[in-house]
């Protein structure tokens, strides 16, 4: 008896911390892959560590002061934000148009949905050889039709003009740009369709009675409805653009002349090229400063907007 009344126990106590239980496995693994970490690489940012060199010292703001006075930091920041907001800018335009079309019903609707999820599905490895095939100045199929088209004199060397527009604005930094919006915008085209799916088909009906155009309809009904799920996509994807890394590494490795290196490639470079795992901590951390803002910034705007009440209550 008093065994099955502690079992009893035992089992009541489990239910009811069940919840609790459940959590830890992912706490854990939360802690060991990626809260530890973080906090190792805010603590190496104030130390001199380096790999070739024994003991590791405290020194402060040192790291940050090099990374404020340097005279690359400028250009690669402004680098990776142009990379960034017009990769994702023209992403969602492309995958709005795009979704709103494939959402419709017609023959061979599967088909084309799966052939615009390619580049998504493509190896960065591959997409980034294929890409430097067709930038290539000599060997471009881009360059031979423009030429053949009359509308250049001279083959244009997409990855190794070093003008510079704006101070920061390079040819190969528009060229990895457009790759870049080639390989993302699949992901947010498939977001977008499966949002334009919940949006009620009356509301459509009864705006077309009203007279109201596909055009009208489309940012009237449909982009209040689907306006929470564009908002989570964009930002995840700014995040991860920020941070991308594949297609500057892959396809110029920053250059020419640092012209196309971006925040994370400058991450990797001093770690894994210089082994300087101090002053790469430190612009991790200046990369995670920067992508904190539109972070806190809408997740604020979604705590207010939850919190306004209906008027009259």
């Amino acid at each position: 008896m008093d065994n099955e009344t502690r079992m009893q126990k035992i089992g009541r106590s489990i239910d009811k911390h069940a919840y609790t239980i459940m959590v830890i496995p992912a706490i854990v693994l939360a802690l060991v892959v990626s809260i530890w970490p973080s906090l190792q690489t805010i603590l190496y940012s104030f130390q001199q560590y380096k790999l070739l060199v024994k003991t590791r010292k405290f020194i402060g703001f040192d790291n940050y002061k090099r990374l404020f006075t340097s005279s690359s930091i400028k250009e690669t920041t402004a680098n990776t934000a142009f990379f960034s907001l017009v990769s994702v800018a023209v992403a969602v335009l492309l995958a709005l148009f795009t979704a709103a079309k494939l959402v419709k019903d017609y023959p061979g609707k599967g088909f084309f949905r799966a052939m615009f999820l390619v580049p998504w599905v493509t190896p960065p490895i591959a997409a980034s050889f294929m890409w430097k095939i067709l930038y290539n100045e000599n060997f471009s199929p881009i360059n031979s039709l423009l030429l053949k088209l009359g509308w250049i004199k001279t083959p244009i060397n997409f990855l190794g003009d070093t003008t510079l527009f704006c101070g920061f604005l390079s040819v190969p930094l528009i060229m990895i740009t457009i790759v870049n919006i080639w390989s993302i915008f699949p992901f947010l085209m498939v977001m977008f369709i499966a949002a334009l799916q919940t949006v009620p088909s009356d509301l459509y009906e009864a705006a077309a009675i009203d007279g109201a155009g596909p055009i009208k309809r489309f940012w009237l009904i449909s982009v209040p409805i689907i306006r929470p799920m564009v908002s989570i996509s964009v930002l995840l994807e700014f995040v991860w653009q920020f941070n991308g890394f594949n297609v500057s590494y892959l396809v110029t490795s920053g250059g020419p002349l640092e012209h196309t290196k971006l925040l994370a490639v400058e991450v990797y470079n001093q770690a894994w090229k210089m082994f300087d795992y101090g002053y790469s901590s430190t612009v991790s951390c200046f990369m995670l400063l920067l992508i904190s803002i539109p972070a806190i910034i809408y997740i604020r705007s979604t705590v207010k907007s939850s919190m306004v009440k209906p008027e009259g209550k």
